[in-house]
């Protein structure tokens, strides 16, 4: 019992010669480790922190590098061809808005032909035209619909749902595109301006700051991957838009005049909802290269579908709602068409869009 003591005595007295000491000297002793130890274990770990973020980011420094190096390569192939139709589209569309006669057409082109040739489509709403950045939004979304169905027939085009099944481009053959159908086929003309903003995408300022702005190694594999899909689809397409294309046709939806208590349905956008309704549309035919206005028009957005025969079902909202934007961009194209070849006899039936 008295050794128990007495070496519970000394522990605590040794607890007490310590706890006096490290008020005195302000240091203390941690998980039995002496403090100098302790201080060089920090140190240690403070060095290995510092020495680690170091080596990664000379890694992503590295790999922000490299990216921007195939971007620049792209530039210099890509830009120099494609920023020319594009600015000239451009160009096109801010003239189109401007333009106040009704109609124009220039005498003495064979517009059958012209149109039968390889061409590319946009159309916006009017107020999506300004400014750049807004319009360049808009384009990415703009598709073939009723008015290319009904004015242009492309003799090598497939019909709409034909095709491998696909989710991305990236899963179709060279020189194929995921539609919005989910089939890959090839672009049938007029070819549609988003291929070319598409492919322009990646050498936009905005692009490349997001590459610069990237603060980790999963940030600059998307933008990799962005740039690798579109280097190997959209930039092919592109430069055949660019080597082909003979003609540019614009349309520029107007504002809906009227009061409606009409909305976008959920599987509408703004854009299609304004086709739908009865409105004024601008359209222009340019030739490429030279940028020559061959032909506008001003005219309504107006027409009806009738069902000829045995009666079929409508469907449901959607379908009705597809059926008005066919029929008004269809009575758009039949009255361009007539002012364009006045001597040409019947329009053809219009066709599903793709």
């Amino acid at each position: 019992m008295v050794g128990r003591k007495e070496a519970g005595l000394i522990s605590l007295n040794e607890s007490r010669r310590n706890r006096r000491r490290q008020m005195v000297t302000g240091r203390a002793s941690i998980g039995g480790l002496s403090p100098r130890l302790f201080g060089f274990g920090l140190l240690a770990l403070i060095v290995g922190g510092f020495v680690y973020y170091r080596v990664q980011a000379g890694k992503l420094e590295e790999q922000r590098a490299a990216l921007l190096a195939k971007q620049r390569a792209v530039e210099s192939m890509l830009g120099p061809k494609l920023r020319p139709l594009r600015d000239g589209i451009e160009a096109h569309v801010q003239a189109l808005k401007a333009l106040e006669t009704e109609s124009f057409v220039k005498k003495g082109v064979d517009y059958q032909s012209l149109l039968r040739s390889a061409g590319v489509y946009l159309r916006l709403r009017q107020e999506d035209v300004e400014p750049a950045e807004k319009l360049r939004k808009a384009a990415m979304s703009s598709l073939r619909d009723g008015f290319t169905a009904c004015l242009v027939a492309d003799p090598k085009a497939s019909p709409p749902g034909v095709g491998k099944a696909c989710d991305e481009s990236v899963e179709c053959s060279a020189g194929e595109l995921c539609t919005e159908f989910k089939v890959c086929q090839r672009p049938s003309s007029p070819f549609n301006m988003r291929l070319v903003y598409r492919a322009m995408s990646v050498l936009e300022p905005s692009w490349v700051d997001g590459v610069r702005g990237a603060s980790s190694e999963l940030g600059l594999i998307a933008q990799d991957r962005m740039l690798e899909s579109i280097t190997q689809v959209d930039v092919p397409l592109a430069i055949e838009v660019y080597q082909r294309a003979r003609f540019a046709l614009v349309v520029l939806d107007e504002p809906f005049a009227g009061e409606t208590a009409e909305k976008a349905d959920a599987s509408e956008n703004s854009s299609e909802l304004l086709q739908r309704l009865p409105h004024r549309s601008k359209v222009g035919l340019w030739s490429i290269p030279d940028g020559e206005l061959l032909a506008s028009l001003r005219a309504e957005a107006l027409g009806e579908l009738r069902d000829v025969g045995q009666d079929r079902a409508i469907g449901g909202i959607d379908s009705v709602h597809a059926r008005a934007r066919l029929a008004n961009s269809c009575a758009l194209a039949i009255e361009f068409k007539e002012k364009l070849m006045p001597n040409e006899g019947s329009s053809p039936e219009p066709t599903t869009p793709h």
